[in-house]
């Protein structure tokens, strides 16, 4: 609450002058302008000195400052104009008394409704905290309301205890050995009915090594509710197979985009009334906040139609993963030193060279030095300015390549360098020392297509075009007695965009097992199959390859090296020889632009707020992303599907061979030597039957003792 004395203590002038403190500083929060370089702090020395704003103004020569002087004088208009918007229109005719409109009830539900919406996620915490307690809650030191009492029970006791034909919602701890079970409903600010303390029980059991009998049942196969059991405690995927419901996979499906999935915040959208705790009863508040949570997903997945991707794929896929990780994968790390020591020597090569041509050392990690050389010393044409100076990224190398020896050397540099440091002397530093395998961690909920990702080390972006690259890759290999079984979709997104169009010409090449790029080239460029060389061809692949990711005449004319025109021309083409991926593409796009969002084959949603846009450039990468999402999406469920299949078959038939690796359309598997045949035909036959469409999937599968010669 502030008097007129708090309100000087806190703005440094009376309530009165108020607006002409704004009318001085401004408030970005009302857009209001102000003046230029006038703060808080000297709007009201101003006011202290001159007594208002229209005093500051009648002796501006008598302000200290010559630029400040010459601010004011130059934005008198804006500062007066400032003044009248901080100030409320008292001439406003209201024909009502205040008390009439007063409100004398809450819609709590309709509250919490609105700011949802309009993700109003502050005031969302404070309507948490003003809301009038209803039936029980969990956590949060002081708060009114009956606490839900958490019994710790024996085993014997807590399966007695438990209903065996409800959910029941899991917590425990990274510190201590205990197990917190959720039954029943929690409490929701929704009112809902029976949501009150008898209704919700939660029991701790410890220590969890005793779980036994029809509870162990129960969790192996999966009547389990759990927040994110694959990144959570050890203890959780040691007990529970697969879970019931997953709220954190189930939060990504239902926002892809979003940066985290914090229970806390899930728990608040979902109204239920449980906040954190601290101490012995933080796993208690979680577990039944888990339970509150996995309730209002259940009916929002099934409204939007992902109810079967979300059980019949990402909750399986959540155990295949927690097996991948555990089992890991081979470093040849003898290997990898050796190629390691002859990459530094190249560097220092190249490194000689480039001071050489450069006339002296230079720094290559810095961009100022190394503009100051090829701009300054060796006159290259100046591109790109950034706030820092000439810019030398990889685009502006790119424009300047065949102007200078010293370029292709740089790049060349470049390279090596960033594969020294991102793979070369980081891998070996990732291997555990106690399986000498590297064990990194997929993400199911970061890409907002579906598709997965690796990171701690990121295995998925090992270069395969490049030689180096491939002598990176010869490093991954078995264990003695073991072979790696390598297989890779044929083409599967061009297979999905024929699938998805019915595009006659793609199609039939696909029936006829010709290489869709060469069939591309001779429709585009209209010659016969024959007369196609690897430059057609490339040019085909690029303009495939692009009008599934949406790519513009300018993007890939940059792309091929060409004039924008030339490019246009190969688009229109493509689209007049193949009007139904034309009629595909315009079809997803308005469908987006309609209902704002697209869905893979699978149902998995991805919204596209970008369509409704007033910037064209912005409007045109949302029809970019609809496409792709469309495309791109399907794959990664596709790719989900065959590492399912392919984890179940090998559990059945193969049980010494493991999947140990996912790198987008590939699957890599280690199996003991004798099975290796039997293993991959197994793995293809999965890996087909994971959708079908026509034209049909297509795998090819290696047998290798290292991941490139598997491949």
């Amino acid at each position: 609450m502030y008097d007129p004395a708090a309100v000087e203590e806190r703005f440094g002038v009376p309530p009165g002058l108020i607006p002409d403190l704004i009318g001085l500083k401004g408030d970005a929060s009302d857009n209001i302008p102000g003046v230029p370089g006038i703060g808080e702090k000297t709007a009201a020395q101003l006011l202290a000195q001159f007594g208002s704003l229209e005093g500051v103004f009648a002796d501006l020569e008598s302000v200290s400052g010559a630029k400040r002087r010459e601010l004011l004088r130059e934005h008198q208009d804006t500062a007066r104009f400032s003044k009248k918007l901080a100030l409320l229109d008292r001439e406003v005719p209201v024909e009502v008394h205040a008390a009439e409109v007063a409100p004398h009830f809450l819609d709590w539900t309709r509250v919490r409704e609105l700011f949802q919406r309009f993700e109003f996620n502050t005031l969302l915490d404070r309507l948490h905290d003003a809301r009038p307690p209803e039936g029980a809650s969990i956590g949060g030191a002081g708060e009114s309301g009956p606490a839900v009492m958490v019994q710790l029970l024996a085993p014997r006791d807590l399966e007695k205890a438990l209903d065996w034909e409800q959910a029941v919602a899991l917590a425990a701890s990274r510190e201590s050995d205990s197990l917190w079970l959720a039954q029943g409903e929690a409490p929701t600010a929704r009112g809902r009915a029976g949501a009150h303390e008898a209704n919700l029980r939660v029991y701790r059991l410890s220590p969890a090594a005793s779980v036994g009998g029809a509870l162990r049942e129960l969790l192996a196969r999966g009547e389990a509710v759990v927040h994110d059991l694959k990144g959570g405690p050890a203890l959780l995927r040691e007990l529970v197979l697969q879970a019931a419901h997953d709220t954190f996979i189930a939060a990504y499906l239902l926002a892809p985009g979003r940066r985290a999935y914090d229970l806390w915040e899930l728990t608040r959208e979902a109204g239920v009334d449980v906040r954190p705790a601290e101490g012995p009863e933080a796993e208690a508040a979680e577990a039944a906040a888990v339970l509150g949570v996995a309730a209002f997903q259940r009916e929002k997945l099934r409204a939007q139609g992902m109810w079967d991707l979300f059980q019949d794929i990402e909750l399986p896929l959540t155990r295949v993963l927690v097996d991948m990780e555990r089992a890991g994968i081979h470093l040849d790390c003898y290997l990898l030193g050796e190629i390691t020591a002859k990459i530094q020597d190249q560097m220092e090569g190249l490194e000689a060279e480039i001071y050489e041509l450069a006339g002296g050392e230079v720094n290559l990690g810095s961009p100022p030095q190394l503009a100051q050389v090829l701009f300054e010393k060796l006159g290259l044409p100046r591109q790109r300015k950034t706030k820092t100076g000439y810019s030398t990224d990889a685009k502006t190398l790119e424009a300047l390549r065949g102007t200078h020896p010293i370029i292709e050397r740089i790049e060349i540099h470049r390279e090596l360098s960033k594969l020294l440091s991102t793979y070369l002397l980081a891998l070996p530093e990732a291997v555990d020392p106690a399986t000498g395998r590297l064990h990194t961690t997929f993400n199911q909920t970061i890409a907002a297509t579906g598709r997965l990702s690796s990171s701690d080390p990121n295995l998925q972006n090992v270069p395969v075009r490049t030689a180096l690259g491939s002598q990176i890759r010869q490093c991954f290999t078995a264990e003695e007695g073991n072979l790696l079984v390598v297989a890779d979709y044929s083409q599967i997104e061009l297979r999905i965009m024929a699938h998805l169009s019915q595009e006659p010409s793609l199609l039939e090449s696909f029936r006829q097992g010709e290489d869709v790029h060469t069939h591309t080239a001779a429709e585009v460029f209209d010659l016969a199959e024959s007369e196609v060389d690897a430059n057609h061809r490339r040019y085909a692949k690029a303009v495939n390859f692009g009008i599934m990711y949406g790519i513009s005449s300018f993007g890939l004319a940059q792309q091929l090296g060409v004039e924008r025109e030339v490019a246009a021309e190969h688009i229109d083409r493509y689209f007049e020889r193949m009007p139904q991926v034309r009629a595909f593409t315009q079809a997803t796009v308005a469908a987006a632009r309609n209902q704002g969002f697209v869905a893979t084959v699978f149902g998995r949603r991805r919204s596209i707020p970008e369509l409704r846009s007033g910037s064209f450039q912005t409007r045109s990468l949302g029809e970019r992303l609809a496409v792709n999402s469309v495309i791109q999406g399907s794959a990664a469920d596709i790719i989900k599907v065959a590492m399912i299949r392919c984890h179940r078959r090998l559990l059945r038939d193969h049980p010494l061979a493991r999947l140990v690796l996912q790198v987008h359309d590939e699957l890599v598997f280690e199996t003991p030597a004798g099975a290796a045949e039997q293993v991959r035909e197994a793995m293809v036959a999965e890996m087909v039957g994971a959708y079908p469409m026509e034209p049909s999937l297509e795998v090819d599968a290696g047998i290798g003792r290292d991941w490139l010669s598997a491949k």
